[in-house]
């Protein structure tokens, strides 16, 4: 699913793939004494603010990553195979995946932010991401080959020839900022997860001389939630659990030091190297750890707003706050306010706070999209507490003269409040796409990008796709659903004990197993992501360094 997929975990640190709940997990890596935690997403950077947020809460230092597919420099002929259910969907997992972390500040964001666009640039409407592999570059990036990647691959089919001949473009391309990712999940066998590959996997790295490091390719914070990861690798493979291919192995949460300084000994023992390597390969993780600064204030812009260039909308050689000023005075005339005092007064007031606090291009900026929009005859208005400005008014964003109605400017923005205030805009719905055109058309694909919103999972989506994951009959799995309330996953059980339009449901709660165990699990995971239907970001032309798209 979207937003779900690993993590790792060493001593002292965690490498971390995917989020589920980053608050969780960032709690965590701190009671288990590790000062770094990494969210490396599968195909997606949509966490990293929250992720941010939650790790500057718990103390944890974040690091940022992705997980990406990246196209084969040897391609495999792969059997497609068809799910039987929903519809025969068909979900392509045959392409390598990669782990892409950021090292260096800035620039290895915006390598992230490249990477994660291109790879989502050309794939259908049910496509899955892939990175070309002329694209597969970034000076600013540490890069971790892991099982899942062309070389893990060939390491775990018995093949270190291969493995060394896929190495050559990938140590080419990064040099010392290439890794070699080592996952023990207690398997059998010689895939992924096993003792086997994770002990090939630092023996190839030592003949290779590419520094290995330990992960524990974690998907959730405690033990005993395997379980939920089947269930949301069903729901992406569209196909019940039983059909999966590889079923979680329990093991994939955020353990401790002591168990991952038990995991390193395991592996070099199997390496056939002497215990006391491990930790050595501990330090390794570490350093990789400690090679990737990126500041989410600094580096990712948390906090910082970036507005279109002032020469974009209207201010010509002008500051934006002397374009303001000049257009909100021509406003003053152009209503027959310029014998009023009480105006005068009233619009230098909102003038100084709009300096105060630099949004003078954000005015702007919107004032020129009303005015295109009002240009194309699409009717628009402003609603909310920008209302309550008068240079809203002046400038034509708002019709409402807040001076003859007594609204507060206060209510929308004062010296006081420090975050950006919202000018809220409507506009007919049957012509939003042209706005759309013309917004682009004004300031290019270079500042402009429609909103992506998650849909996470609510009681009826839960119970679905738990249902269908446990090959329950379609038909029970419907009346189910459609039993409930819209209301939060969570709380399933306390809605069977407590309302009475459930009260028959209630009676055959325990034919269900786990189910509703299951369902009340899934809370507010990603299910999918979706387009805003009315958000539009626009930004100066930095936007693409620190946002994909």
């Amino acid at each position: 699913m979207p937003g779900f997929t690993h993590l790792h975990t060493v001593s002292g640190f965690s490498l971390r793939y995917g989020a589920s709940h980053p608050e969780r997990l960032a709690e965590r890596a701190s009671e288990r004494g590790m000062d770094a935690l990494a969210l490396t997403d599968r195909d997606t950077l949509a966490g990293a603010v929250r992720f941010a947020k939650a790790c500057a809460k718990a103390g944890v230092r974040p690091l940022f990553g992705v997980g990406l597919a990246v196209e084969e420099a040897e391609p495999v002929r792969q059997e497609r195979r068809r799910a039987p259910v929903r519809g025969g969907a068909f979900v392509d997992e045959s392409a390598p995946r990669v782990t892409f972390l950021a090292r260096d500040g800035a620039r290895g964001w915006a390598d992230l932010c490249r990477l994660v666009t291109v790879a989502h640039s050309d794939k259908g409407e049910r496509g899955t991401p892939l990175l070309p592999r002329a694209e597969n570059r970034g000076d600013g990036l540490t890069v971790l080959l892991g099982p899942a990647s062309d070389v893990g691959r060939a390491l775990a089919a018995g093949r270190p020839d291969r493995a060394a001949r896929l190495l050559v473009p990938w140590r080419e391309t990064y040099g010392d900022a290439l890794r070699l990712e080592a996952v023990w999940h207690g398997r059998k066998g010689t895939g992924p997860g096993s003792l086997r590959l994770a002990a090939r996997t630092v023996g190839f790295a030592a003949e290779q001389r590419i520094r290995p490091v330990l992960s524990n390719a974690v998907r959730y914070a405690d033990a005993g939630l395997g379980p939920v990861a089947d269930v949301l690798d069903s729901a992406r493979h569209l196909v019940p659990v039983g059909a999966v291919k590889e079923l979680d192995s329990g093991e994939a949460w955020l353990k401790d030091v002591g168990a991952m300084l038990a995991a390193a000994e395991r592996i070099v023992e199997a390496a056939g190297f002497r215990r006391d390597t491990a930790h050595r390969l501990l330090e390794q993780t570490q350093a990789t750890a400690a090679e990737c600064l990126v500041d989410p204030e600094d580096d990712l812009g948390i906090g910082t707003v970036h507005f279109p260039e002032p020469h974009l909308v209207g201010a010509g050689r002008r500051t934006a706050q002397r374009a303001l000023a000049s257009r909100a005075a021509a406003g003053m005339v152009l209503k027959g306010y310029a014998g009023k005092p009480a105006y005068w007064e009233r619009m230098h007031e909102e003038l100084d706070i709009i300096a105060h606090h630099g949004f003078s291009s954000y005015f702007l900026t919107v004032a020129q999209v009303v005015d295109d929009v009002r240009d194309m005859g699409i009717r628009v208005a402003a609603r909310g507490s920008g209302a309550g400005s008068l240079v809203n008014h002046l400038l034509g964003i708002a019709h409402a003269d807040p001076v003859e109605h007594g609204l507060l400017m206060e209510r929308f923005l004062s010296t006081r409040r420090l975050v950006l205030p919202d000018i809220d805009i409507d506009v007919e719905s049957a012509r939003r796409l042209e706005v759309y055109r013309a917004i682009i058309g004004r300031f290019g694909t270079e500042r402009v990008a429609t909103v992506a919103m998650p849909e996470t999972y609510r009681v009826r989506h839960a119970i679905r796709d738990v249902g269908a994951a446990l090959s329950m009959d379609p038909a029970d799995i419907d009346r189910i659903a459609k039993s409930f309330p819209h209301i939060r996953a969570r709380d399933a059980r306390a809605a069977l004990a407590e309302l009475p339009e459930l009260k028959e449901l209630a009676a055959e709660k325990e034919r269900y197993g786990r189910m509703w165990e299951l369902v009340e699990a899934l809370d507010a995971l990603p299910r999918g992501i979706a387009m805003h239907p009315c958000g539009v970001l626009l930004s100066d032309a930095t936007l693409l360094r620190r946002t994909p798209v």
